[in-house]
Formats: C-alpha cells, sequence, structure tokens
C-alpha cells in the first residue's frame, strides 16, 4: 500500500527531489485525486489484511472509517474508486468530477481526466496498460484491452482494442495515429 501511495504522490509531486512530510500534506490539501487514491489504497489494505488470521480483528474497527472517506470522497468530489479495480501505482487524477472506475485493471502510471468511465458490469472488464492517457469524458466500458502508452481522446467511446502507442478518438473509436507518444502529456 504505501509503495503504490509513495508512487502516487511523487506523480503529482513532479520533481526529483525527495518529499518531505509538509509536502506530502501539501500535496494531500491540494490535489482531490491524491485523496482519493489514497483512500482508495486504504481501502484496498483493509481488504488484504482481512483475509489473514485474525486481520479482521484490525479490520473491522477501520471499516467504518474507510466507508465514511469513501462516501465523502465520491460525494464531494464525484470520484468513485471502487474496490473491485485494480489500481496500478502513480495513478494521477487530474480533474474531479463523475469519475467512475469499476471491475477493470489499470496498469502504472496512467492519467484519467474529468467524467471518465471505466468498467463494466459484466465479470471481466477493461484492461488498461502502462503510461495511458485517458481524455475527459471518454469511456471505456466491456471487455477491452488498452495497450501501453495509448492515448484516448478526450470524447471518446472505445469500442475495440487499442494497441500500443496509438491515438484513438472519436465516438465510436477509431485509431487516429499509430506510433503515437503521450510522453509530453503524461
Amino acid at each position: 500500500m504505501f509503495e503504490n501511495i509513495r508512487a502516487d504522490t511523487m506523480r503529482v509531486h513532479r520533481r526529483e527531489e525527495s518529499l518531505r512530510a509538509i509536502d506530502v500534506l501539501r500535496l494531500l490539501w491540494e490535489y482531490y485525486g491524491l485523496r482519493a487514491l489514497v483512500i482508495y489504497r486504504f481501502g484496498r489494505w483493509l481488504g488484504s489484511i482481512r483475509k489473514q488470521p485474525f486481520g479482521w480483528a484490525v479490520a473491522a474497527p477501520l471499516y467504518p472509517a474507510y466507508w465514511i472517506l469513501s462516501t465523502f470522497v465520491n460525494k464531494a468530489y464525484g470520484i468513485n474508486l471502487e474496490q473491485n479495480a485494480d489500481i496500478g501505482a502513480g495513478l494521477y487524477i487530474g480533474h474531479y468530477g463523475g469519475i467512475e472506475v469499476r471491475n477493470c485493471r489499470i496498469g502504472p502510471y496512467c492519467s484519467i481526466q474529468q467524467q471518465v468511465k471505466l468498467g463494466a458490469a459484466a465479470a471481466k472488464g477493461p484492461v488498461i496498460g502502462e503510461r495511458v492517457w485517458i481524455g475527459a469524458h471518454s469511456r471505456i466500458c466491456g471487455d477491452i484491452n488498452v495497450g501501453d502508452g495509448a492515448t484516448i481522446a478526450a470524447g471518446t467511446v472505445i469500442v475495440q482494442d487499442v494497441p500500443h502507442h496509438c491515438l484513438a478518438l472519436g465516438n465510436p473509436s477509431r485509431i487516429a495515429q499509430r506510433d503515437y507518444d503521450n510522453r509530453a502529456i503524461l
């Protein structure tokens, strides 16, 4: 849990120098997405220790705090990160509002903008690769694979798999450019 939170915080910090405690507190105060990720990671940690012998004794009294914090983030910021989503380290949530992430797998060092919907009601949801940028108002639902380094433009509705290092846009989606380098926007 703490390694992932450190990666999330360093992604928001955007500097090479080490973090001080005051920097972490400032980042938590300023970035809604980082707050939501810390609460999500706390909930995942509770779920993992609950499965260990006598872990329920630690998890049970902490679950009400998690539920309250999670509900607050959902209602106040419009960020819903459900526990059935597997989110890799270093996720960056650029804006708050209308973000729903459920039943999916997100690789490390991805970026999500506002009004993004990820997940599926079915048993298998989307799989997002490493260093993927997902633009505002995008939808990725169903059994979809998005390759490493892909870019999903704003307003895109993904209806088919997106290969590695491609730019997808439109509704329904289409591949607009192959060998697209998204490092500048990440």
